[in-house]
């Protein structure tokens, strides 16, 4: 996994929900140049357990809540692209359908009493794993 710099602090989602935070990242380029992006993490609560995610589809680079804030399917048991459906597991961030290739790409982070520490800038961040069953 990239090296992690600079924590935030964001409110522990409700079960089922998701916060969305800033997140700055930069990619290290085969010149050697490197270019800064700005983009979005969110971290949700499944199951009771918290998980953080670059808000990233792997399959077209798009933001997965096409509709701002929501990343649950209608069922409220999968992660879900809105721009082309692709499935994921809440909680490995597994690609379980859709035109995916890999799974999303994970944010560490650090569970305290009220609050969650997310990053607030990632380097070189990879796209995810090779982890689509369909």
């Amino acid at each position: 996994m990239s090296k992690q710099q600079d924590w935030q602090f964001v409110n522990k989602p409700a079960e089922g929900e998701a916060v969305c935070f800033d997140l700055k990242a930069t990619i290290h380029l085969s010149d050697g140049s490197d270019v800064d992006i700005s983009e979005q993490g969110f971290l949700i609560c499944f199951q009771g357990q918290y998980r953080a995610w670059r808000n990233h589809c792997p399959h077209a680079g798009a933001p997965l809540d096409w509709e701002p804030g929501r990343f649950f399917s209608d069922d409220g048991g999968q992660l879900l692209c809105h721009v082309h459906f692709a499935h994921f597991d809440p909680l490995s961030g597994e690609c379980l359908s859709g035109p995916c290739s890999r799974g999303l790409y994970p944010l560490e982070f650090r569970e305290m009493e009220t609050v969650i520490q997310v990053p607030s800038m990632i380097s070189n961040p990879e796209s995810g794993e090779e982890k689509c069953h369909g």
